[in-house]
């Protein structure tokens, strides 16, 4: 790797908090000499707790609710079309503007400038703020705000339901739990590739069927996630299953997981598919607790809360993930063809992470971006124990306006230590995420593994 594309940690965090004071500090607080109103939730505040008005450039608009009505040309069962389809591009930001547009550019993004200097740029586009919730959900986030609290060193949740727990988070651990436990239904079943390009322009192509229930986001009491991840293709791994269980009470009940062989293979547990555990669906470019962006316990991270601030994000990836647009169309060597991305201007949720003592982990720093609208994060730079910069990830989202939910259309996790990178969650040729099938807690349990056999 050139030295061009090692990114020191120390300098990007330099950065983030030397801006941090204006980012973080929203207008109605700037002022001391007149003191305002301290902002209120579902007011000035969205319920997700982000700023609602739009910043004073007008770049970020205010927030009116999101996207819940059918774009044009929707049709039941397919993919959305581009609601934002007729918006232009702002701005580009390629390697010779890094200096000029620094302090809006994760460290992860300068690097693939800097890497990628001849065919990587970044296409930045009017910022839509789509991100939406149902009202339950949002009457749910201003209660949370009363009555959520942290226990055992911020790894037991207790007093939340349905919405983000900690709706204005006073430390990066609130932030993370906003994050894991963000709205995105109360179930999803998804069909999709991961796709992991190659020098020579050849796609290692897995498909797998991916089965999310939320019973937190259900009102339900316990376990706030329950995954099922099932291979499709190639044909040698057909019905190899990967089943994970999460718990808002780890102390009390650990996270837990099981492994499926084939159809028809032994069920046992796989309680170390945790932390930097490579994930086999990637080679290896993931460890198991990349999935989703961030996942799994707390407990081995100090979590800071950096800032809030104004970045270009991934956002609304309508046109990465048009329907019958085949991998092979928009996945390049190095990086997906930067005519197919779109990001924007938001506030983002700058968190921290760096590894307790006396843990081990193969990428012991990190940062997330988290956007205000949905607590999702968008963004993941990874550090190895020097400080250098190894691993960078993105969730391209787009909002569901029939749920609604906004959900990664794609993620893709870069190995800037290599010319490797993976690209997860790429639907374009299958039917979209189906949020209305009802999942039941019995369906993820291992026995339920060895009674679905052949019929899934």
């Amino acid at each position: 790797m050139s030295d061009r594309t090692l990114i020191n940690r120390r300098d990007a965090l330099a950065l983030l908090g030397g801006a941090a004071a204006s980012a973080a500090t929203p207008s109605w607080a700037q002022d001391a000499a007149a003191p305002l109103p301290i902002p209120r939730l579902g007011e000035e505040l969205t319920p997700f707790g982000a700023i609602r008005a739009g910043n004073r450039t007008r770049v970020i608009p205010a927030w009116k609710g999101g996207l819940t009505t059918p774009p044009k040309g929707y049709a039941p069962g397919r993919h959305s079309p581009d609601p934002y389809i007729e918006d232009g591009r702002w701005i580009t930001v390629g390697p010779a503007d890094v200096e000029r547009y620094k302090i809006r550019l994760s460290a992860g993004l300068q690097a693939l400038l800097a890497k990628y200097p001849t065919t990587f740029e970044i296409p930045v586009f009017p910022c839509r703020r789509s991100a939406a919730a149902p009202q339950r959900v949002y009457d749910a986030c201003l209660e949370n705000a009363g009555r959520a609290a942290l226990g055992e060193n911020g790894l037991v949740l207790s007093g939340a339901r349905v919405g983000v727990p900690f709706p204005i988070p006073a430390n990066g651990v609130q932030a993370m739990w906003n994050h894991l436990l963000r709205w995105r239904g109360t179930a999803m079943t998804h069909t999709s590739q991961t796709v992991l390009p190659s020098g020579d322009g050849r796609l290692t192509d897995r498909l797998y069927r991916e089965d999310f229930a939320f019973p937190y986001a259900a009102g339900e009491d316990g376990k706030p996630l329950l995954y099922r991840r099932t291979s499709l293709t190639p044909a040698d791994q057909a019905g190899t299953t990967l089943l994970t269980q999460a718990t808002l009470n780890p102390i009390q009940s650990g996270f837990r997981a099981w492994l499926r062989m084939g159809e028809r293979g032994r069920v046992v547990a796989a309680p170390d598919f945790l932390y930097d555990v490579a994930d086999p669906a990637t080679d290896g470019v993931c460890t198991a607790d990349m999935f989703d962006m961030f996942s799994g316990p707390l407990d081995r991270f100090d979590f800071t809360l950096i800032s809030r601030r104004e970045m270009y994000v991934p956002y609304n990836a309508y046109r990465l993930n048009t329907p019958s647009l085949a991998p092979h169309e928009f996945l390049w060597y190095g990086h997906p063809n930067p005519q197919f991305l779109r990001y924007e201007m938001h506030r983002v949720w700058i968190v921290d992470a760096r590894l307790k003592p006396n843990f081990q982990h193969k990428l012991p720093d990190r940062t997330y971006y988290l956007d205000e609208d949905s607590w999702q994060i968008v963004m993941a730079e990874h550090y190895n124990g020097k400080g250098e910069l190894q691993r960078y990830a993105e969730a391209h989202n787009v909002a569901h306006w029939q749920v609604p939910a906004f959900v990664p259309a794609a993620e893709f996790i870069y190995d800037l230590t290599g010319e490797r990178y993976v690209a997860r969650g790429i639907d374009n040729l299958q039917r979209p995420p189906v949020f209305d099938k009802p999942l039941k807690p019995e369906e993820f349990t291992p026995e339920s593994l060895v009674r679905r056999g052949r019929r899934d």
